[in-house]
C-alpha cells in the first residue's frame, strides 16, 4: 500500500508541475506593473471566446430532448410499475403511466425546441434591427439622409 501511496504522490506532483509549465506568455501579467496594462490582459484573459462552430451545440440540443424523452418514458414507466405492485391490478397502470409517459415526454420536446427557436429568432431579429439601425446611422452620419 505505501508503493501505492507512494506513486499517487509522485503523479500528483508531476501534474502540478506540468500545470505550471503550461502556463503561456498571454497569461502571465505584463511585466511593466502598470494598471492599464495589466487590466487589458485580465479582460483578455477573461474574454469569452467565440464558438467553434455549431456542432456541438447542435449535439447538446439532441442530448437535452432526446434526454428529455427518455425520462419522460422511463418515469412513467416506472411510477405505473410501482402502482401495480403496491395495488396488485396487474399490468393496466404499467401500460396507462407508460403512455401518459411517452405523451408528457412529447410535449416537453415540442415545448422545448418552440422556446429555442423563439430564443433564436428573436437573436436573428436582434441582429437585424442592428444592422439596420447602424445602416442608417451610417447614412445620417455622411450626409445622404437629412
Amino acid at each position: 500500500m505505501r508503493g501505492a501511496a507512494a506513486s499517487f504522490r509522485g503523479l500528483v506532483f508531476c501534474g502540478r508541475m506540468m500545470a505550471l509549465s503550461v502556463m503561456t506568455d498571454q497569461q502571465k501579467p505584463p511585466s511593466d506593473g502598470s494598471f492599464e496594462a495589466r487590466l487589458e490582459a485580465a479582460k483578455r484573459a477573461n474574454a469569452p471566446q467565440p464558438a467553434h462552430g455549431t456542432q456541438g451545440g447542435a449535439m447538446g440540443t439532441a442530448f437535452r430532448l432526446s434526454a428529455d424523452l427518455v425520462s419522460a418514458v422511463v418515469a412513467g414507466g416506472g411510477l405505473g410499475w410501482g402502482l401495480d405492485w403496491l395495488f396488485g391490478t396487474g399490468p393496466w397502470l404499467l401500460l396507462l403511466f407508460f403512455f401518459l409517459g411517452i405523451a408528457a415526454g412529447i410535449l416537453n420536446v415540442i415545448r422545448t425546441a418552440n422556446a429555442m427557436n423563439a430564443a433564436q429568432q428573436a437573436d436573428t431579429a436582434t441582429s437585424d434591427t442592428g444592422a439596420l439601425d447602424s445602416l442608417e446611422k451610417d447614412k445620417q452620419g455622411n450626409g445622404l439622409e437629412h
